[in-house]
């Protein structure tokens, strides 16, 4: 397959502000040149340096010659009945990695990546069985965001690092990525619309608390039993139940008010029995805490979402609990909406000889 030629132009996006006042001066300019590019960047979202129309014309040229906007290039883009947005993106190497955008009432939500690939190969997802190729850059991070609001007819109003990869492995990148989402002079995005999810890498999570990063913290918890989340979780033999849950309890400290969140996918058969929900009730009633209970969107991976009658047993416990339970109506059932489904489809899509390749349902083809 034909790639991308990489240019020895480096990718403007993902630079800080304080990064681009440093930059100017450095030219001889001054700082403030850097302040109206970040602005531009982000909360202009420009695409090109001419439209930087407050920069002397010879700053504009000076720029382009050193720098370009944009690592990404649009693959593949999968639209759901409802609504939801399945985004593939090429970078500058090669690589791909994927975005979700999924439309409600009264939010818009992308998700997004974080890596190339993971390393944490949950059983579960498809993404694990890619393994890990690389940590993504600020600027690819943030560019999913100004790239996914172009493509939209909705205005993104939450943004949660749950795409490909565990972000808290790529911890400083993520971090200036989510300051520059929630800078009222970058995308403005509410800091308490922006979350981080972990698969648990407790060091990290106690680095969150102690720094009180202003951005909401969600863990993958999907068993509360520590034998259990082995078996569908390898990092859970690095990281156990007791400590991750040590660590949520500092997170919770830092704050007078905000409440942790814990993903737990639905396994049928693995994790939906009335006493996985007594043992959450148990684990989750000392933290402030929410449970946001998600069933399984099938990756052919050997597991199923619960039927009907075993997730109603399952929430019956749950229906006292002392802390807020949802469970989210799954998206994007219809297209490859799962962490890693659209990468996985195009790639098998491509391998296919041109003789005996199909046709891959509901993808819009870029020109």
């Amino acid at each position: 397959m034909e790639r991308t030629v990489i240019d020895n132009k480096e990718n403007l996006i993902g630079y800080s502000r304080e990064e681009l006042r440093r930059l100017f001066q450095e030219w001889g300019e001054p700082a403030f040149r850097g302040d109206q590019v970040y602005k531009w960047l982000y909360n202009k979202g420009a695409v090109s340096f001419d439209e930087m129309s407050n920069l002397p014309k010879t700053l504009r040229e000076q720029l382009a010659a050193h720098f370009r906007l944009g690592a990404l290039t649009l693959i593949a883009r999968e639209v759901s009945a409802d609504g939801t947005e399945k985004y593939l993106w090429e970078l500058r190497d090669g690589h791909r990695m994927e975005s979700v955008l999924i439309p409600e009432e009264r939010r818009t939500t992308l998700c997004i990546s974080s890596q190339v690939g993971c390393a944490l190969a949950c059983a579960f997802c498809a993404t694990g069985k890619m393994g890990f190729l690389r940590h993504l850059t600020t600027g690819e991070i943030v560019e999913q965001v100004l790239a996914a609001q172009r493509l939209s007819d909705h205005t993104i109003t939450n943004v949660v690092f749950m795409g490909m990869g565990e972000p808290f492995l790529n911890y400083n990148r993520v971090i200036q990525a989510a300051r520059i989402l929630g800078d009222p002079e970058g995308l403005a995005i509410a800091n308490r619309r922006i979350t981080i999810s972990t698969s648990g890498i407790v060091p990290a999570i106690r680095r969150f608390a102690r720094d009180k990063e202003p951005y909401g913290l969600a863990i993958s918890l999907h068993s509360p039993f520590q034998h259990i989340r082995q078996q569908i979780m390898p990092i859970a033999e690095t990281f156990d139940l007791r400590d991750l849950l040590d660590s949520a309890r500092e997170y919770v400290s830092q704050w007078r008010h905000k409440r942790i969140t814990f993903e737990y996918v639905l396994l049928k058969g693995v994790n939906d029995r009335p006493e996985d929900a007594r043992e959450l009730i148990r684990l989750l009633s000392p933290l402030r805490a929410k449970l946001n209970l998600i069933p399984y969107n099938d990756c052919d991976l050997g597991f199923e979402a619960p039927d009907d009658a075993r997730l109603n047993r399952f929430l019956e416990p749950l229906m006292r609990a002392p802390f807020t339970v949802t469970v989210r109506k799954n998206r994007g059932n219809d297209i490859s909406a799962a962490c890693g489904q659209l990468y996985v489809k195009v790639m098998k899509n491509e391998r296919t000889p041109r003789s005996r390749k199909k046709s891959v349902d509901k993808i819009i083809p870029l020109k």
